[in-house]
């Protein structure tokens, strides 16, 4: 799976801000001190996920960026999608043609349902892990990661279950 730049170290900054207290902030230079990214990259990503609504900015002395809502209401995914937009859904086929117009596979395609299932399996996942969740020790987070990996294979399961 390929994860960009943007999203990697957008995401972490995005956590840096879930560990603050109500009413604290950091400036743009003190998150990108904080995790070695030039302040350039940091208002970057700050704008990204203010245009999502996932943050606020404070101006003056003390101002500086903070979430708008608490870190327990704030999806992995959305912090995602904030930063890169929404994932294409239902394009594979469409955009990996080829010289074609059409993909060659597409009437029976055994390809199509591998990248479907990934892709809801990934948004599953990244919509149940908070931004709360990734400010817990790394054995928590973890153990949180494989819970709910666990959930999503259950309820996998369970409706290849119903369909047959």
């Amino acid at each position: 799976m390929n994860v960009s730049a943007l999203e990697e170290y957008g995401l972490r900054c995005a956590a840096r801000l879930a560990q603050l207290k109500d009413g604290e902030t950091l400036s743009a230079s003190e998150i990108a001190e904080s995790e070695g990214l030039s302040v350039e990259y940091v208002s970057k990503f700050m704008l990204h996920l203010k245009r999502a609504g996932l943050v606020k900015t404070l101006r003056g002395i003390h101002g500086g960026f903070s979430l708008a809502k608490p870190p327990s209401e704030i999806s992995i995914k959305a912090v995602l999608d904030g930063l890169k937009g929404p994932r294409e859904s239902a394009s594979f086929c469409d955009g990996f043609s080829g010289r074609q117009s059409v993909c060659a596979r597409r009437p029976g395609c055994s390809i199509r349902p591998f990248w479907g299932v990934l892709e809801k399996m990934f948004d599953g996942f990244t919509s149940r892990l908070s931004l709360e969740d990734l400010i817990s020790s790394e054995s928590e987070t973890y153990l949180r990661a494989q819970q709910v990996a666990h959930e999503l294979c259950l309820e996998a399961q369970a409706e290849v279950e119903f369909k047959t």
